[in-house]
């Protein structure tokens, strides 16, 4: 059995090497993105906290009136008061983050908490997929620290909303940069 999981685990551990290698580049390009982003957010965390809520609102508003236009364009569709009702949800919504974006800034940080808390489990899950390959540990303390971040952002909250969304989110862009960065030079 154990000689099974050995040759299973190797099979794994060689196609998880081939695709890492095979997407490298990409790979690389990515992780500097993302730490040259996370620097920023981290400099100016009150910009970058404004910045994510402007297009948080414009995307939800322009969802809205697309929302909006595909109502009235099937208008004879049976669930026309519900495709009317659902791009009126969007349109307030979006309108109103656009409007008060220091409330949407609130809001938003604690939809925040709750991304960083469920992405640090999926790159939890990551890193025991990958996990005999070279510098998995990279994605595992990747994983931690979107939990750990999750956790303090609920610590803080609502207080420390307008800068800690910033600030949180250039941390995360970090370490998740760092942590491509080092899988795809263990794939050289």
């Amino acid at each position: 059995m154990s000689a099974q999981f050995s040759q299973t685990g190797g099979g794994l551990l060689s196609q998880g090497l081939a695709e890492v290698k095979q997407h490298r580049g990409s790979l690389l390009v990515a992780g500097i993105i993302s730490l040259i982003l996370g620097s920023l957010a981290i400099i100016a965390p009150l910009a970058a906290t404004v910045a994510v809520v402007w297009i948080i609102g414009a995307v939800i508003l322009i969802q809205g009136v697309i929302q909006l236009i595909h109502c009235f364009k099937a208008a004879q569709w049976s669930a026309f008061a519900w495709n009317l009702l659902w791009a009126v949800v969007y349109i307030i919504a979006g309108g109103l983050i656009l409007a008060k974006p220091l409330l949407g800034a609130v809001t938003l940080t604690l939809l925040l908490a709750v991304f960083f808390i469920v992405e640090g489990v999926v790159k939890l899950g990551l890193a025991m997929k990958v996990k005999p390959a070279p510098r998995w540990g990279w994605i595992l303390f990747s994983g931690i620290m979107g939990l750990v971040l999750g956790l303090i952002i609920f610590a803080g909250w609502p207080g420390d909303s307008l800068a800690i969304m910033g600030l949180l989110l250039g941390i995360d862009l970090i370490f998740g940069g760092w942590s491509m960065i080092m899988l795809a030079s263990a794939a050289k």
